[in-house]
């Protein structure tokens, strides 16, 4: 009995410490990295890994398997590092009120990262925003979209009317414009 307890304590233990563990391998002169996944949960997760080690978020792609990929450059030694939301949702006006979400959280979008995710059964879009560790900056997004590029150009003025810029956009049948601005401390 008891090699047996110990037994089932020795496979925990080794258990435990096998998801202490990082998941993602870096060596430690590493400047780039590549992070590739089909699961947002798990880009999340080792974003996070990595970003506590130095690591920033330069671009976002999407690949052939159904995955998403992040390209991510080390950071200098004495700054602080990043923190980062992954948003991946089908709906568009979803997308609206979570961008707005963390933005009030003071996240800013990566324009460089909206990846059109396909699965099999799935498509949504996807986005990264970050946030510097000092900053106090928040924001404010509207996603512009229409079928029709006449009707997209007077969107797109009265959002620059209403204080937004455009930063970027993604084609999905519809085109898709995301705007932001800078909103003040409340």
């Amino acid at each position: 009995m008891k090699k047996h307890l110990f037994a089932l304590f020795f496979i925990f233990a080794a258990a435990v410490s096998f998801y202490a563990q990082d998941k993602v391998p870096l060596d430690a002169e590493q400047n780039y990295l590549i992070l590739s996944t089909k699961k947002i949960g798990t880009m999340e997760k080792e974003l996070d890994e990595v970003a506590a080690k130095g690591f920033r978020v330069l671009y976002g792609a999407p690949t052939q398997q159904f995955d998403m990929a992040l390209f991510l450059d080390k950071i200098g030694k004495n700054e602080s590092p990043y923190s980062y939301k992954i948003l991946a949702t089908s709906r568009n006006k979803t997308m609206e009120k979570e961008l707005n979400e963390f933005a009030s959280q003071g996240y800013r979008l990566l324009p460089r990262t909206i990846v059109f995710k396909q699965g099999f059964l799935t498509a949504e879009l996807v986005m990264v925003m970050e946030r510097a560790a000092n900053s106090n900056k928040k924001y404010e997004y509207k996603l512009v979209e229409a079928f029709k590029e006449t009707k997209l150009h007077k969107k797109i003025e009265e959002s620059i009317a209403a204080g937004f810029n455009p930063i970027t956009m993604i084609t999905i049948g519809n085109h898709i414009i995301v705007t932001e601005k800078e909103t003040l401390e409340r």
